[in-house]
């Protein structure tokens, strides 16, 4: 058994139908601890229907399932959380946890920035996600003449001082057995999974 879970990210999906074979494939081929569900903007009723098509291929395996940006609807739907990007501007996070509860999980993507990462815990979120986007890497923490760290390194210091846990993103399989190596609870592949899940290989 590995020390990490998986964390599959959809695209954002604008047909729900046309993406479930790919859904039920990659589910196979990688199994998740969650999905993150992304859907591009569309009338809510339309929304509700992709949400309610999707559910039960994943929660029917007790796989959990995260809406992205969209805390009302996760609430409304029978999501397990909402998952905040660097795009969302509807509150703070401290508001989304006041609007969610304490029963459904509550993450935020940070980017690189260690105070972003910092803050989103202090306000309530159950995780944190490091990745290529999302905030910056704060000033403080560059030295002059040094680069900015990775999200690799980034999670590699937060999981060795902070308890909350951390997901990262993977840009391309080549990358697993690195970003497996940082200790992160869990690994979010880039969508492009969904194209060729085999290639992902979990490095033992």
């Amino acid at each position: 058994m590995t020390a990490y879970d998986i964390y599959l990210a959809t695209p954002a999906l604008r047909d729900a139908d046309a993406f479930l074979p790919k859904l039920a494939q990659g589910l196979a081929t990688l199994p998740p601890a969650a999905v993150l569900l992304r859907l591009a903007d569309a009338p809510e009723p339309q929304l509700v229907s992709f949400i309610q098509k999707i559910l039960p291929v994943v929660q029917g395996q007790d796989i959990a399932v995260l809406l992205e940006d969209r805390p009302a609807l996760a609430k409304k739907t029978g999501c397990d959380g909402v998952h905040l990007s660097p795009r969302f501007v509807g509150g703070s996070v401290r508001d989304v946890r006041k609007l969610l509860g304490d029963d459904l999980q509550l993450g935020v993507a940070v980017g690189v920035s260690r105070d972003a990462a910092m803050r989103a815990g202090e306000e309530g979120a159950d995780y944190i996600c490091f990745g290529a986007g999302g905030a910056p890497a704060d000033a403080e923490d560059i030295l002059p003449g040094t680069p900015e760290l990775t999200p690799v390194e980034l999670a590699k210091w937060w999981c060795l001082v902070m308890e909350l846990p951390a997901v990262i993103e993977v840009p391309e399989p080549a990358q697993l057995a690195q970003v497996a190596a940082s200790g992160a609870d869990f690994m979010m592949p880039a969508i492009t999974f969904w194209d060729t899940p085999q290639a992902w290989h979990i490095p033992a």
